[in-house]
């Protein structure tokens, strides 16, 4: 079993580390569930319609010298801009990031011959004091396509 330690973690723009974050998650994955039931059926069918990436929430230290992550992230919602570089590491080596493929799930998987321009959106961020307390800053992004294990 390949388990994982948060410790390890990280939030990337291509390389650059955005500074200073201690939490990631990658959330709401789902499928549409269209219902399919017809006259005479006595329970409710349904078929999968379109899957939908989920949300990406980080956050941890405010740091307002980190021109290459953390304002990155500032401007793409500030300026609507699409983010594709975006990586959630589990480790050293593995993380996820938008696909850019023709297949999804894993970079190596090609069992589906989709095109999936992906990226994520960051709908919002907020930067928050507290008298006792480091600044924090927290991101949310919108994925639009899937991210893939690389």
């Amino acid at each position: 079993m390949a388990i994982k330690i948060g410790k390890d973690c990280a939030v990337k723009i291509g390389a650059a580390t955005v500074v200073g974050m201690g939490t990631w998650s990658l959330s709401g994955i789902t499928s549409d569930q269209l219902e399919s039931t017809q006259f005479g059926d006595s329970w409710k069918q349904f078929k999968f319609g379109l899957k939908d990436g989920g949300q990406i929430t980080f956050n941890g230290l405010y740091d307002p010298a980190d021109t290459t992550g953390q304002d990155v992230l500032r401007a793409a919602n500030l300026d609507n801009t699409n983010i594709t570089t975006i990586r959630l590491y589990l480790d050293n080596t593995s993380y996820l990031e938008p696909c850019q493929t023709t297949s999804w799930w894993t970079a190596s998987d090609s069992t589906n011959n989709e095109t999936f321009p992906s990226h994520v959106n960051v709908t919002s961020y907020d930067i928050s004091a507290d008298k006792s307390g480091l600044m924090n800053t927290s991101f949310t992004c919108k994925v639009s396509g899937c991210m893939v294990l690389v």
